[in-house]
């Protein structure tokens, strides 16, 4: 072969090929003579299982790579996209050749944030609810607290966001759960949420059915370490990198001087237990048996009514990098920590498609690229509009006039001609054409293409729709807001379904990691904190304990009795729906003027400014005391029994007084009885009177009537200030019953 004079002069040696990432590979290990077990001589049980894992780890990213292979490509391709890269590369290159614009007016952004912004607004939350006899309400409740306080402490709302943002940008998202000690000084461990910055770096068993990934039998998170950071944390391992990946990962800097990639991988075992009910209605594990019953059971095999076999899963976590295992341990939980957040989805002859809101609207976005730019060539190549003058009208002012369109004159002079004798009209310019209607209407059915193929509306973003959205009544408002909601609803319900997922997560993670007694802050929805009492030993689920005379009870829970179901409430935070309350108790209070003093207290107590609450004290100082109920959550459990005595005591006296005031009442009708007697024995004595004055003399028998009649009066006077004595008797008792004595204050 002849030399080539352009190129070095041969020195007699043979090059070897550039390496690149893909030639990094184990050295192959001396092949020792195998013993009858087929061993080979040198190998340790732990050296053959290491390898069986590698080789699966090995084989299972393939698997992954190879089936989200397009999913990836599309999903890098639809960031891109978002990132401003949105002109076709031969496109763009031609046309700077040709030093012609290439404008991007980009609306994607905005879609994606007009969907996740909602989503934001109104945060999901995780509840609790229970399920089971040994469960309770109280439990569940704080439950709902601890995760609050879990998420408050980590800042799982940068998780969920980056998630949500992932899901709708490019179809797929993530988030995780870790376990980390409290604090550098601290034996207590608590539960983490991390974002998954890069959605690239987790692979999930491609063959989960599962939309928020739930069902997954293993997974990988891939993670660039610098090479220093690697020596240091593990200095007896070989710094080669983990070799498998797809798209997304900056495959050439795997196998970088600075940097080694490393995977964590998850993978679910099962392992086969023995669930018994036994005749005493216990149900449990058979190998949980105590010593005691086992031997029993043993001895009885008829105390077993029933027993199955049931698998029960593990979480396996290893650390490798391409050719060593460097750590392994056991997850606590029984799911793998990460959580999948999707967009669309949709299924070809098994082959699942994920896609977010850009994936349909880029045509439409670089429709509307194109026309932005055409209509700003069409405005800057235009000549600039030209003068119209009668020959002779700018002789002598030539330079003035040659200057016109490129400076601001004050004025333009020009001479007075005319044409067939008539004055000539002054120089006039000619209008711009404007803007070709074709061009316009391009760029208004570009808007209207992204809109359909998003299902967001964009009017609200168009400026020159801001007149038809300012005469649009509020009615038509929230519904041209509801039509938008919906069209993308379904990228917040997949959020909520992968947030209850992480909420069975959370839920299986706290009774394993507060395992131990001790005392722990949580968050109640209004953001005030609380202290519980975490007692495994507790016999019941919740309960309320006095630690000391004179302080409130503490809560203490025992979160591994009982079973709780998680749901999830979308809506907004507390601090908003203060807001909410305070404008509505505004609006009952002008609707109903002449309640407005008694919610006084109410409205001042829900705002959200300095002296709010000594506002609502005074106020509420002015309300009748009926419309006041007193609120015995913070007073002392003494206090308490003090006024239940008091309050039963009214009770029984209020029923001596009904008692008393009943015997009045059959008094009452005994003495109208007797009067009405009384008066009916005076008729008749008086018809016999009448009859005998008849026949001795009407004026003496006369007198005796009035005498009769004097003496009936004289009697029914004294009756009835016996009567008013007794009702004023009964009066004052029932007085002093009404106002017991007030409890005296203690010394």
């Amino acid at each position: 072969m002849a030399w080539d004079a352009s190129q070095p002069r041969p020195n007699g040696k043979i090059s070897l090929p550039p390496t690149d990432a893909g030639m990094n590979k184990v050295a192959p290990t001396t092949i020792s003579p195998a013993d009858d077990k087929g061993k080979m001589l040198g190998d340790t049980d732990e050296a053959i299982d290491d390898e069986k894992l590698l080789e699966r780890i090995r084989k299972r990213m393939q698997l992954c790579v190879k089936r989200e292979s397009g999913n990836r490509k599309a999903a890098l391709e639809d960031r891109k996209f978002k990132a401003g890269d949105q002109w076709p590369a031969d496109v763009a290159a031609q046309r700077n050749t040709d030093k012609r614009p290439c404008i991007t007016i980009d609306v994607t952004g905005t879609l994606v944030r007009q969907i996740t912004n909602p989503m934001r607004e109104n945060r999901p939350g995780i509840r609790f609810s229970p399920n089971g006899s040994k469960a309770s309400k109280e439990a569940a409740k704080v439950l709902a607290s601890i995760v609050r306080k879990i998420e408050h402490d980590c800042a799982a709302d940068i998780a969920y966001d980056t998630a949500a943002d992932d899901a709708v940008t490019s179809g797929f998202g993530y988030w995780r759960y870790l376990t980390e000690w409290e604090a550098p000084d601290s034996m207590f461990q608590t539960i983490v949420v991390k974002r998954v910055r890069n959605p690239f770096t987790i692979y999930l068993d491609p063959y989960h059915q599962e939309p928020d990934g739930s069902d997954s039998r293993f997974a990988f998170v891939t993670e660039m370490v610098p090479r220093e950071d690697f020596e240091e944390e593990y200095p007896d391992a070989m710094p080669v990198p983990f070799m498998e990946g797809g798209a997304g990962e900056n495959l050439k800097d795997w196998s970088g001087k600075d940097s080694v990639r490393v995977a964590e991988y998850f993978e679910i075992k099962t392992e086969k237990r023995t669930l018994i009910r036994l005749d005493n209605g216990h149900v449990g594990w058979k190998d949980e048996l105590n010593d005691m019953m086992a031997a029993k059971v043993k001895a009885t095999p008829s105390m077993v009514v029933e027993e199955r076999e049931s698998e029960c899963p593990t979480v396996k976590y290893y650390k490798a990098t391409g050719v060593e295992v460097l750590e392994r341990s056991d997850w606590l939980g029984k799911w793998i920590p990460i959580v999948k957040v999707i967009g669309n989805e949709i299924d070809i002859e098994g082959d699942v498609k994920l896609s977010g809101v850009i994936r349909a609207a880029k045509d439409p976005q670089r429709m509307l690229n194109y026309w932005e730019t055409k209509n700003t060539e069409a405005v800057a190549l235009a000549p600039i509009s030209p003068w119209l003058v009668e020959e002779g009208q700018i002789e002598g002012h030539e330079r003035q006039w040659k200057n016109a369109n490129t400076k601001p004159m004050p004025y333009l002079s020009y001479k007075a001609t005319s044409v067939s004798g008539k004055p000539a009209p002054p120089p006039q310019r000619q209008p711009f054409a404007g803007v070709p209607a074709g061009i316009q209407q391009g760029m208004e059915n570009s808007r209207q293409h992204i809109q359909m193929a998003s299902g967001v509306m964009l009017g609200r973003l168009d400026p020159a729709q801001q007149t038809k959205v300012n005469d649009e009544s509020g009615v038509a408002m929230r519904e041209s807001r509801r039509t938008s909601d919906i069209g993308a609803f379904h990228f917040a319900d997949n959020f909520d379904r992968s947030l209850r997922h992480g909420g069975r997560i959370m839920l299986d993670l706290i009774p394993k990691v507060f395992d131990e007694k001790r005392m722990y802050a949580i968050e109640r929805e209004d953001g005030e904190h609380e202290m519980v009492q975490f007692d495994p030993h507790a016999p019941v689920a919740h309960a309320e304990v006095v630690k000391s005379q004179g302080e409130p009870p503490v809560q203490t829970v025992n979160l591994s009795l009982g079973a709780y179901s998680v749901t999830v409430t979308t809506g907004p935070n507390y601090a908003t729906k203060r807001i909410e309350a305070a404008a509505s108790m505004m609006q009952f209070a002008k609707n109903l003027p002449h309640s407005a003093a008694l919610i006084a207290d109410l409205i001042a107590k829900y705002q959200d400014w300095d002296g709010a609450e000594e506002m609502a004290t005074r106020l509420a100082k002015a309300v009748p005391a009926q419309f006041l109920t007193a609120d015995q959550k913070d007073i002392p459990p003494q206090v308490q029994a003090m006024i239940q005595n008091l309050e039963a005591n009214v009770k029984q006296l209020q029923g001596q007084l009904q008692q008393a005031m009943h015997a009045l009442n059959e008094k009452g009708e005994d003495r109208n009885i007797a009067k009405d007697k009384i008066e009916k024995d005076f008729m008749v004595k008086l018809l016999g009177v009448i009859q005998k004055s008849e026949d001795a003399g009407a004026k003496l028998e006369l007198e005796k009537v009035q005498t009769l009649i004097d003496l009936v009066h004289k009697v029914e006077g004294r009756a009835d200030e016996h009567h008013n004595t007794e009702q004023a008797r009964v009066d004052a008792q029932a007085e002093r019953q009404d106002k017991p004595e007030k409890p005296k204050p203690k010394q």
